[in-house]
């Protein structure tokens, strides 16, 4: 395959693109993980979509180097990983407050206007948790991590991400007006 090193950062024409090993160049992995790769900051950034797709561009452009150097075994994990860093420094370069939204009461329904609602309903508590309650919470139930690997994309411990799954459990109950 053809490439080059970069040899002038503001030309993607001169980025080599050819993977260290293995089949698949980074153009290959970037198109089957960029809808994965945003869809999770989207959650994670309370469904900002210029803050997601930043730091997914982000993410990806973090990933490169380590990548032509060979120094990634799992491409989805390393990438999951770099997403949710970027999140994280994203809210903190801009200090980041909560937000609040007014919630409306609901009565349990199946129409389509309903599950609209509904699901603005969840973006907006989601939105209003604290952003480590807000991670822990989109990577146990939409990622389905368990508890230890929740921790270890936090970089924090077993004991602390079940402390912020649990707040955030709790506070997503509070807001949305379920009983445990």
């Amino acid at each position: 395959m053809g490439g080059a090193v970069v040899t002038d950062p503001g030309r993607t024409e001169d980025v080599d693109l050819r993977p260290v090993e293995g089949d698949d160049t980074f153009e290959d992995l970037f198109r089957a993980h960029k809808g994965y790769a945003y869809r999770l900051a989207l959650l994670l950034c309370g469904g900002e979509t210029a803050t997601a797709e930043d730091a997914v561009s982000e993410a990806f452009a973090q990933v490169l180097p380590r990548w032509q150097a060979g120094g990634i075994d799992d491409f989805g994990a390393y990438l999951r990983r770099a997403v949710v860093n970027q999140i994280k420094r994203t809210f903190l370069r801009r200090g980041w407050q909560r937000r609040t939204e007014a919630l409306i009461d609901l009565q349990p329904s199946y129409g389509p206007e309903d599950q609209v609602v509904r699901r603005q309903l969840l973006w907006g508590a989601l939105r209003s948790l604290a952003p480590k309650q807000r991670a822990a919470v989109v990577l146990h139930y939409y990622e389905a991590l368990p508890v230890h690997e929740v921790a270890h994309v936090m970089g924090t411990s077993v004991g602390t991400a079940k402390s912020h799954l649990s707040r955030g459990r709790d506070r997503l109950r509070e807001l949305l007006g379920e009983n445990p």
